[in-house]
Protein backbone atom coordinates (compact mmCIF):
# COMPACT_ATOMS: atom_id res chain seq x y z
CA UNK A 1 0.00 0.00 0.00
CA UNK A 2 0.96 3.60 -1.08
CA UNK A 3 2.24 5.84 2.03
CA UNK A 4 -0.82 6.97 3.85
CA UNK A 5 -1.49 10.98 4.43
CA UNK A 6 -3.82 12.86 6.33
CA UNK A 7 -6.85 15.66 5.96
CA UNK A 8 -9.33 17.28 8.07
CA UNK A 9 -13.22 17.72 7.46
CA UNK A 10 -14.37 19.25 10.72
CA UNK A 11 -13.13 20.01 14.19
CA UNK A 12 -16.12 20.72 16.19
CA UNK A 13 -17.21 20.87 19.63
CA UNK A 14 -19.54 18.00 20.97
CA UNK A 15 -20.14 19.17 24.65
CA UNK A 16 -18.53 21.39 27.18
CA UNK A 17 -17.90 20.15 30.93
CA UNK A 18 -17.33 20.76 34.36
CA UNK A 19 -13.84 22.40 34.91
CA UNK A 20 -11.46 20.25 37.08
CA UNK A 21 -9.49 23.37 38.55
CA UNK A 22 -10.15 26.48 38.21
CA UNK A 23 -7.81 26.55 34.75
CA UNK A 24 -8.49 23.44 33.18
CA UNK A 25 -11.18 21.75 31.61
CA UNK A 26 -12.24 18.02 31.38
CA UNK A 27 -13.76 18.56 27.66
CA UNK A 28 -14.50 16.28 24.99
CA UNK A 29 -13.76 17.11 21.04
CA UNK A 30 -15.36 15.13 18.66
CA UNK A 31 -13.34 15.21 15.40
CA UNK A 32 -13.63 14.11 11.94
CA UNK A 33 -10.71 13.36 9.32
CA UNK A 34 -9.56 11.41 6.07
CA UNK A 35 -6.62 9.21 5.92
CA UNK A 36 -5.68 9.11 1.96
CA UNK A 37 -2.72 7.44 -0.03
CA UNK A 38 -0.03 10.02 -0.94
CA UNK A 39 -1.99 9.43 -4.45
CA UNK A 40 -5.20 11.21 -3.20
CA UNK A 41 -7.53 8.42 -2.81
CA UNK A 42 -8.75 6.87 0.08
CA UNK A 43 -6.97 4.44 2.82
CA UNK A 44 -7.94 1.36 2.50
CA UNK A 45 -11.32 0.09 4.56
CA UNK A 46 -9.69 -1.15 7.87
CA UNK A 47 -8.88 0.00 11.69
CA UNK A 48 -5.99 1.95 12.23
CA UNK A 49 -4.05 2.84 15.66
CA UNK A 50 -3.76 6.51 15.71
CA UNK A 51 -2.02 9.00 18.00
CA UNK A 52 -3.48 12.65 18.49
CA UNK A 53 -1.43 15.46 20.36
CA UNK A 54 -2.00 19.14 21.00
CA UNK A 55 0.48 21.54 20.96
CA UNK A 56 1.02 25.13 21.81
CA UNK A 57 3.08 25.44 18.33
CA UNK A 58 2.44 24.69 14.71
CA UNK A 59 6.19 22.72 14.55
CA UNK A 60 7.89 22.47 18.04
CA UNK A 61 8.73 19.28 18.87
CA UNK A 62 9.65 20.24 22.09
CA UNK A 63 8.11 18.83 25.44
CA UNK A 64 7.15 21.55 26.91
CA UNK A 65 5.00 22.94 23.84
CA UNK A 66 3.00 19.49 24.07
CA UNK A 67 -0.26 19.79 25.82
CA UNK A 68 -1.80 16.46 25.74
CA UNK A 69 -1.57 12.98 23.78
CA UNK A 70 -3.23 9.98 23.33
CA UNK A 71 -3.37 6.85 21.72
CA UNK A 72 -6.47 5.77 19.66
CA UNK A 73 -6.57 1.55 19.01
CA UNK A 74 -8.47 0.33 16.53
CA UNK A 75 -9.89 3.49 14.48
CA UNK A 76 -12.49 2.44 11.65
CA UNK A 77 -11.92 4.02 8.63
CA UNK A 78 -14.46 3.62 6.30
CA UNK A 79 -13.63 5.67 2.76
CA UNK A 80 -10.77 7.35 4.02
CA UNK A 81 -12.90 9.02 6.39
CA UNK A 82 -12.77 8.62 10.33
CA UNK A 83 -14.48 10.17 13.65
CA UNK A 84 -12.61 10.15 17.12
CA UNK A 85 -14.10 12.17 20.50
CA UNK A 86 -10.60 13.58 21.88
CA UNK A 87 -10.53 13.10 25.72
CA UNK A 88 -12.96 9.84 26.13
CA UNK A 89 -9.51 8.40 26.99
CA UNK A 90 -6.79 10.52 28.34
CA UNK A 91 -8.91 13.17 30.12
CA UNK A 92 -8.24 16.55 27.86
CA UNK A 93 -7.34 18.63 30.85
CA UNK A 94 -5.78 21.24 28.87
CA UNK A 95 -7.04 25.28 29.54
CA UNK A 96 -8.48 26.60 26.28
CA UNK A 97 -7.85 30.35 27.07
CA UNK A 98 -4.91 30.18 23.90
CA UNK A 99 -4.78 28.80 20.50
CA UNK A 100 -3.57 24.77 20.19
CA UNK A 101 -2.71 22.88 17.01
CA UNK A 102 -3.19 19.17 16.40
CA UNK A 103 -0.66 16.74 15.82
CA UNK A 104 -2.18 13.19 14.46
CA UNK A 105 0.22 10.48 12.90
CA UNK A 106 0.13 6.73 12.77
CA UNK A 107 0.53 4.31 15.47
CA UNK A 108 1.66 4.77 19.17
CA UNK A 109 3.20 8.28 18.66
CA UNK A 110 6.54 7.53 17.76
CA UNK A 111 6.20 8.09 14.22
CA UNK A 112 5.86 11.79 12.08
CA UNK A 113 3.12 13.72 12.29
CA UNK A 114 1.12 14.65 9.39
CA UNK A 115 2.07 18.20 8.72
CA UNK A 116 1.38 21.23 8.68
CA UNK A 117 -0.67 20.85 12.19
CA UNK A 118 -4.19 22.09 11.98
CA UNK A 119 -4.96 25.05 14.70
CA UNK A 120 -7.90 24.68 16.75
CA UNK A 121 -9.75 27.83 15.95
CA UNK A 122 -13.55 28.59 16.34
CA UNK A 123 -15.18 25.26 18.47
CA UNK A 124 -12.64 25.08 20.72
CA UNK A 125 -12.54 28.65 21.91
CA UNK A 126 -15.81 28.21 23.44
CA UNK A 127 -14.14 25.96 25.88
CA UNK A 128 -12.54 28.93 27.02
CA UNK A 129 -15.53 30.17 29.07
CA UNK A 130 -14.67 27.19 31.76
CA UNK A 131 -11.53 28.85 32.40
CA UNK A 132 -11.39 32.14 33.96
CA UNK A 133 -11.07 35.71 32.94
CA UNK A 134 -11.72 34.59 29.33
CA UNK A 135 -14.05 36.30 26.53
CA UNK A 136 -15.21 35.68 23.23
CA UNK A 137 -13.61 37.27 20.72
CA UNK A 138 -16.22 38.03 18.24
CA UNK A 139 -18.32 41.30 18.66
CA UNK A 140 -21.47 39.70 17.58
CA UNK A 141 -24.03 38.53 19.80
CA UNK A 142 -24.35 35.58 21.02
CA UNK A 143 -27.28 32.94 21.36
CA UNK A 144 -28.38 30.21 23.05
CA UNK A 145 -31.31 28.05 21.70
CA UNK A 146 -31.23 30.24 18.70
CA UNK A 147 -29.03 30.50 16.00
CA UNK A 148 -30.07 34.07 15.04
CA UNK A 149 -30.05 36.96 18.46
CA UNK A 150 -31.39 39.76 18.06
CA UNK A 151 -29.17 42.87 17.35
CA UNK A 152 -29.66 44.93 20.27
CA UNK A 153 -28.60 41.77 22.70
CA UNK A 154 -25.13 41.10 23.64
CA UNK A 155 -26.48 37.30 24.74
CA UNK A 156 -29.39 35.89 23.64
CA UNK A 157 -31.20 32.89 25.26
CA UNK A 158 -34.59 30.71 23.81
CA UNK A 159 -36.25 28.02 25.41
CA UNK A 160 -39.47 26.86 26.40
CA UNK A 161 -38.54 24.46 28.88
CA UNK A 162 -35.74 26.07 30.37
CA UNK A 163 -35.02 29.27 32.51
CA UNK A 164 -31.98 31.15 33.43
CA UNK A 165 -29.76 30.26 36.93
CA UNK A 166 -28.48 33.36 38.69
CA UNK A 167 -26.03 32.17 41.26
CA UNK A 168 -27.23 31.59 44.32
CA UNK A 169 -25.32 32.61 47.53
CA UNK A 170 -25.91 33.32 51.20
CA UNK A 171 -26.09 37.42 52.71
CA UNK A 172 -22.68 37.00 54.06
CA UNK A 173 -21.11 35.73 50.66
CA UNK A 174 -23.35 38.66 48.91
CA UNK A 175 -21.70 41.01 51.15
CA UNK A 176 -18.53 39.38 50.64
CA UNK A 177 -18.28 39.85 46.72
CA UNK A 178 -15.33 43.00 46.30
CA UNK A 179 -16.40 45.84 44.93
CA UNK A 180 -19.73 44.63 42.91
CA UNK A 181 -20.42 46.70 39.78
CA UNK A 182 -23.29 48.60 39.62
CA UNK A 183 -26.13 45.94 37.96
CA UNK A 184 -24.47 42.95 39.40
CA UNK A 185 -27.18 40.05 40.08
CA UNK A 186 -27.37 37.55 42.65
CA UNK A 187 -29.73 35.30 44.49
CA UNK A 188 -30.27 35.11 48.06
CA UNK A 189 -30.94 31.91 49.59
CA UNK A 190 -31.03 33.05 53.58
CA UNK A 191 -32.67 36.04 56.02
CA UNK A 192 -35.13 37.95 53.60
CA UNK A 193 -35.02 35.59 50.47
CA UNK A 194 -34.28 36.72 46.71
CA UNK A 195 -32.64 38.81 43.99
CA UNK A 196 -30.49 41.25 44.81
CA UNK A 197 -29.21 43.99 42.36
CA UNK A 198 -26.39 46.07 43.44
CA UNK A 199 -26.87 50.10 42.34
CA UNK A 200 -23.33 51.27 42.60
CA UNK A 201 -23.47 51.61 46.74
CA UNK A 202 -25.39 48.97 47.87
CA UNK A 203 -27.51 46.01 47.20
CA UNK A 204 -30.84 46.24 46.91
CA UNK A 205 -33.70 43.65 47.16
CA UNK A 206 -35.88 43.40 43.69
CA UNK A 207 -39.51 43.58 44.60
CA UNK A 208 -41.35 45.66 41.91
CA UNK A 209 -44.33 47.66 43.77
CA UNK A 210 -44.44 45.47 46.55
CA UNK A 211 -42.48 46.53 49.34
CA UNK A 212 -41.22 43.38 51.85
CA UNK A 213 -40.45 43.45 55.58
CA UNK A 214 -36.09 43.40 55.44
CA UNK A 215 -35.87 45.52 52.34
CA UNK A 216 -33.42 48.63 52.39
CA UNK A 217 -35.80 51.22 51.34
CA UNK A 218 -36.94 55.01 52.09
CA UNK A 219 -33.43 55.97 54.37
CA UNK A 220 -33.49 52.37 56.20
CA UNK A 221 -35.14 49.03 56.57
CA UNK A 222 -38.31 47.82 56.49
CA UNK A 223 -40.22 45.82 59.55
CA UNK A 224 -43.61 46.44 58.48
CA UNK A 225 -45.85 46.15 56.00
CA UNK A 226 -49.46 46.51 55.18
CA UNK A 227 -51.28 43.53 53.27
CA UNK A 228 -51.50 45.56 50.33
CA UNK A 229 -47.48 46.06 50.56
CA UNK A 230 -47.67 49.40 49.59
CA UNK A 231 -47.73 51.09 53.60
CA UNK A 232 -45.60 50.42 56.56
CA UNK A 233 -42.59 50.91 58.79
CA UNK A 234 -39.10 51.58 58.27
CA UNK A 235 -36.27 51.59 61.02
CA UNK A 236 -32.79 53.18 60.79
CA UNK A 237 -30.16 51.16 60.01
CA UNK A 238 -28.12 51.99 63.06
CA UNK A 239 -28.59 53.08 66.33
CA UNK A 240 -28.71 56.76 67.34
CA UNK A 241 -27.72 56.44 70.42
CA UNK A 242 -26.33 53.22 72.99
CA UNK A 243 -27.51 54.97 76.38
CA UNK A 244 -29.63 57.91 76.31
CA UNK A 245 -32.40 58.83 79.03
CA UNK A 246 -36.13 59.17 78.19
CA UNK A 247 -36.11 61.63 79.46
CA UNK A 248 -39.50 63.36 81.53
CA UNK A 249 -38.82 62.21 84.87
CA UNK A 250 -41.62 62.18 87.36
CA UNK A 251 -44.33 63.96 84.92
CA UNK A 252 -47.01 61.48 83.59
CA UNK A 253 -46.87 62.77 79.88
CA UNK A 254 -50.28 61.33 79.25
CA UNK A 255 -50.74 62.06 75.71
CA UNK A 256 -48.07 59.84 75.26
CA UNK A 257 -49.64 56.62 76.87
CA UNK A 258 -50.19 55.06 73.67
CA UNK A 259 -48.97 51.28 72.98
CA UNK A 260 -50.10 49.99 69.52
CA UNK A 261 -48.89 49.85 65.93
CA UNK A 262 -49.38 53.95 64.73
CA UNK A 263 -48.60 56.15 68.41
CA UNK A 264 -44.98 56.25 67.89
CA UNK A 265 -45.50 59.45 65.91
CA UNK A 266 -47.98 60.85 67.84
CA UNK A 267 -46.30 60.03 71.43
CA UNK A 268 -43.06 61.42 70.15
CA UNK A 269 -44.78 64.85 69.21
CA UNK A 270 -46.56 64.88 72.38
CA UNK A 271 -43.36 64.43 74.61
CA UNK A 272 -41.56 66.76 72.27
CA UNK A 273 -44.55 69.64 73.14
CA UNK A 274 -45.02 69.08 76.91
CA UNK A 275 -42.15 67.97 78.16
CA UNK A 276 -40.34 70.09 80.83
CA UNK A 277 -37.90 68.20 82.72
CA UNK A 278 -35.17 67.03 79.75
CA UNK A 279 -36.42 65.18 76.55
CA UNK A 280 -34.11 62.84 75.88
CA UNK A 281 -35.14 60.00 73.56
CA UNK A 282 -37.92 60.96 71.50
CA UNK A 283 -35.87 64.56 70.66
CA UNK A 284 -33.11 62.63 69.66
CA UNK A 285 -35.64 61.10 66.89
CA UNK A 286 -37.76 63.94 66.07
CA UNK A 287 -34.74 66.36 65.21
CA UNK A 288 -33.43 63.20 63.33
CA UNK A 289 -32.29 64.24 59.48
CA UNK A 290 -31.09 61.19 58.06
CA UNK A 291 -30.81 60.03 54.31
CA UNK A 292 -32.75 62.58 53.50
CA UNK A 293 -35.59 61.98 55.56
CA UNK A 294 -36.57 63.96 58.75
CA UNK A 295 -39.70 62.68 59.67
CA UNK A 296 -38.25 60.18 62.12
CA UNK A 297 -39.93 59.12 65.32
CA UNK A 298 -39.59 56.74 68.69
CA UNK A 299 -41.67 53.82 68.34
CA UNK A 300 -44.57 52.47 70.22
CA UNK A 301 -44.10 49.66 72.69
CA UNK A 302 -45.83 47.71 69.56
CA UNK A 303 -43.69 49.14 66.89
CA UNK A 304 -40.52 48.26 68.72
CA UNK A 305 -42.25 44.61 69.39
CA UNK A 306 -42.34 44.39 65.33
CA UNK A 307 -38.74 45.44 65.09
CA UNK A 308 -37.06 43.10 67.64
CA UNK A 309 -39.83 39.77 65.79
CA UNK A 310 -39.33 40.94 62.20
CA UNK A 311 -35.45 42.52 62.35
CA UNK A 312 -33.64 41.05 65.11
CA UNK A 313 -35.10 37.66 65.47
CA UNK A 314 -34.28 37.78 61.73
CA UNK A 315 -30.97 38.86 61.99
CA UNK A 316 -31.58 42.18 59.93
CA UNK A 317 -30.86 45.64 60.90
CA UNK A 318 -28.16 45.29 62.99
CA UNK A 319 -29.61 45.76 66.43
CA UNK A 320 -27.81 44.44 69.72
CA UNK A 321 -28.68 42.20 72.76
CA UNK A 322 -29.97 45.40 74.15
CA UNK A 323 -32.45 47.60 75.97
CA UNK A 324 -34.76 49.98 73.76
CA UNK A 325 -36.54 52.63 74.44
CA UNK A 326 -40.42 52.78 73.08
CA UNK A 327 -42.48 56.23 73.62
CA UNK A 328 -45.00 54.43 75.36
CA UNK A 329 -44.73 56.49 78.81
CA UNK A 330 -46.13 53.81 81.67
CA UNK A 331 -46.35 56.29 84.32
CA UNK A 332 -44.57 59.60 86.11
CA UNK A 333 -41.58 57.81 86.25
CA UNK A 334 -41.62 54.84 84.02
CA UNK A 335 -41.92 54.09 80.24
CA UNK A 336 -42.05 51.24 78.44
CA UNK A 337 -38.83 49.86 77.15
CA UNK A 338 -37.86 46.22 75.33
CA UNK A 339 -35.00 43.92 76.10
CA UNK A 340 -33.82 42.58 72.40
CA UNK A 341 -31.95 39.72 73.91
CA UNK A 342 -35.04 37.89 75.04
CA UNK A 343 -37.89 39.98 73.32
CA UNK A 344 -39.16 40.85 77.45
CA UNK A 345 -41.02 44.01 77.47
CA UNK A 346 -40.87 46.32 80.74
CA UNK A 347 -41.79 49.26 82.25
CA UNK A 348 -38.42 50.91 83.24
CA UNK A 349 -37.16 54.34 85.20
CA UNK A 350 -36.83 57.36 82.41
CA UNK A 351 -33.64 57.66 83.82
CA UNK A 352 -31.93 54.66 82.86
CA UNK A 353 -29.20 55.00 79.86
CA UNK A 354 -31.12 52.84 76.98
CA UNK A 355 -30.67 52.51 72.99
CA UNK A 356 -32.34 54.46 71.23
CA UNK A 357 -33.56 53.48 66.88
CA UNK A 358 -35.65 55.79 64.92
CA UNK A 359 -38.32 55.15 62.77
CA UNK A 360 -40.23 56.67 60.10
CA UNK A 361 -43.47 55.82 58.09
CA UNK A 362 -44.21 55.29 54.47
Amino acid sequence: MKKIAHAFLALTIIALFCPITGQAQNATLSLQGILVQDNGQAAPDSTYQLTFKLWKSATSTLSADLVWSDVFNNVKVTGGKYTVVLGTGSPLNAPFNQAYYLGVSLGSGSGAEYMPRPRLTAAPAGLALLGTGNEFTSGGGVGIGTTAPVASAALELSASDKGILIPRMTDAQKKAIAQPDPSLLIYQTDLLKGFYYHDGARWQHITGSVRQVGEEYGGGIIFYVDAQGQHGLIASMSNQSTGAQWGCISQPVSHARGTKRGCGEANTASIVDSCTSGVVAALICDELVLNGYSDWFLPSKDELGLMYTNLKQAGLGGLANATYWSSSSFDNTNAWSQFFLTGVASATSKGFPNRVRAIRRF
